[in-house]
């Protein structure tokens, strides 16, 4: 009987010498670098894998040079279903341990949507299919069924356009184009905060509807931080007098609007029966005509004071102010004359 009651014993203990001696034998192999060749590797973990499929999904794609090691690291570390689904980037060699742990910690790899400043929602669908998210006409009606999502802010919006903050953004694959806008317009939210605790709303010129397509037509115009605020006050100082904006690029907005935009304004087009032609209607046109980065808009909100009412583009860009049309009509023979001279 003492005999039958020690088997037991003798074989637990042997089960767990084995059971030492296993884990010391794999914890090294746990940390050996395996290399998966050259270049960086992108793989998808689909969602609902468990852990079999994703171990035999990075041996497939070399990234682990045993599944059994896997397995086994998966088992001893408590991993094992917290493997999580997403794009993840390898692009250096890597143990077992570190690949495993990547994944279970669902540090994903983000792709780049970037969007510049003074673009339209329309051209940011463009960019949307061109960066390889989906198509431009998904993330167009995206854009139409969100506008309640600026309502806050301006409740008379019935269009995105001058509230999908321009910048780089980062997502996961397979984000949708209702992310990416509510991503978009949650940014523009945090930038009119930012601007608010820099200028009080109470010091605004105008209100937050009327700041941001002025803040558009600067983006259109300028092309130099340094001068966005002059560009904002000679528009603010048309306002007052009451004078046409006169803006070329409200014209081409309303073209565009109608698909009639052919590269170049013609004295036609400053005819063009549109709210948008600025030279036709007076004050701002109905909604902004870009969408405005962070310097258009805070020169919007803080334009510099000037008596200019006038400017006209010249070299590099910059521009040349007037107060008087004669003065600018000098400004405009100068810089046609250096035209032809080059």
């Amino acid at each position: 009987m003492m005999k039958l009651g020690r088997i037991p014993v003798t074989l637990f203990f042997l089960l767990v010498g084995i059971g030492v001696a296993g884990y010391f034998y794999l914890q090294p192999q746990f940390h050996v670098s395996h290399s998966a060749g050259s270049g960086p590797i992108i793989v998808e973990i689909p969602r609902g894998a468990g852990s079999r499929d994703v171990v035999r999904l990075l041996k497939g794609r070399n990234l682990i040079n045993s599944e059994y090691l896997a397995l086994g690291y998966l088992a001893l570390t408590g991993y094992r279903g917290k493997l999580q689904a997403g794009e993840y980037l390898f692009d250096r060699p890597m143990s077992v341990s570190e690949v495993l742990e990547k994944i279970a910690s669902g540090r994903i790899y983000l792709h780049k949507f970037t969007v510049p400043e003074g673009v339209t929602v329309r051209q940011t669908a463009v960019k949307w299919e061109e960066q390889g998210f989906g198509s431009a006409e998904a993330f167009l009606n995206a854009a139409k069924g969100s506008v309640a999502l600026v309502h806050d802010l301006d409740a008379d919006a019935d269009s995105l356009e001058g509230y999908l903050f321009p910048e780089t953004y980062s997502f996961p694959v397979r984000t949708t184009p209702q992310a990416a806008v509510e991503a978009m317009v949650a940014r523009f939210h945090d930038v009119i905060g930012k601007l608010h605790q820099s200028v009080p709303s109470e010091q605004w010129p105008a209100n937050l509807r009327q700041t941001v397509i002025l803040a558009s037509i600067v983006e259109s115009e300028a092309a130099e931080d340094d001068e966005r605020a002059t560009i904002a006050s000679v528009y603010q100082n048309r306002l007052k007098k009451r004078m046409l904006l006169q803006c070329d690029t409200t014209v081409i907005y309303a073209l565009e609007r109608e698909d009639r935009y052919r590269g170049k304004l013609t004295l036609k087009d400053l005819k063009f029966n549109s709210r948008y032609n600025t030279y036709v209607y007076p004050g701002l046109p109905p909604s902004a005509i870009t969408n405005p980065g962070y310097e258009s808009l805070a020169a919007a909100i803080k334009p510099a004071v000037t008596n200019y009412i006038y400017f006209v583009r010249t070299t590099g860009g910059r521009h040349t102010f007037s107060e008087t049309l004669a003065a600018h009509n000098i400004a405009v023979r100068k810089y046609r004359e250096m035209s032809r001279s080059n």
